[in-house]
């Protein structure tokens, strides 16, 4: 396996991943049940790498080059009216179902965080879903507390 940056032609398996990974979190919040197909969210991804609104990085196996897993960022500047740094948000980390419990979402936000310290990031960010329990052990297991509490009242 070897990790490196992502690039547009990565899109069409980001995608593949990132549906199986929205599907899941859809068992916990129905919000989150896909809307766009994969071919969809794969120029969405290629749009966005190819502007570099968005970055990230992908665990690849060395003898077929198939992704086991991808973490996507952005980096957020600051709001002027607050005494805010700049972030790199975490968008989405996807581990191929097969790949899980093997380390790789770990070594992708520790690319993250390297990336983060060399652009003198202030912070990384991340939100996920507080009633998926897993979700929570990894985030918190890789260092991240909660900082901004996120509510909602449904109308319907």
């Amino acid at each position: 396996m070897y990790l490196r940056p992502l690039e547009t032609a990565d899109a069409p398996q980001i995608a593949g991943l990132w549906l199986t990974g929205a599907a899941e979190s859809a068992k916990t919040e129905a919000a989150y049940l896909p809307q766009v197909s994969q071919q969809a969210y794969a120029q969405i991804i290629a749009d966005e790498l190819a502007a570099q609104t968005c970055l990230g990085w992908g665990i690849f196996d060395t003898a077929t080059t198939n992704l086991f897993a991808y973490l996507t960022a952005k980096i957020y500047l600051p709001e002027p009216e607050f005494a805010q740094t700049p972030c790199l948000y975490l968008q989405d980390l996807d581990v191929h179902p097969q790949q899980r419990r093997r380390g790789l979402g770990a070594q992708l936000v520790a690319a993250a965080r390297s990336y983060a310290i060399e652009q003198k990031l202030g912070s990384i960010e991340v939100n996920w879903l507080s009633e998926d329990v897993q979700a929570s052990a990894f985030w918190h297991s890789q260092g991240f507390k909660q900082f901004l509490v996120r509510g909602r009242c449904r109308l319907q």
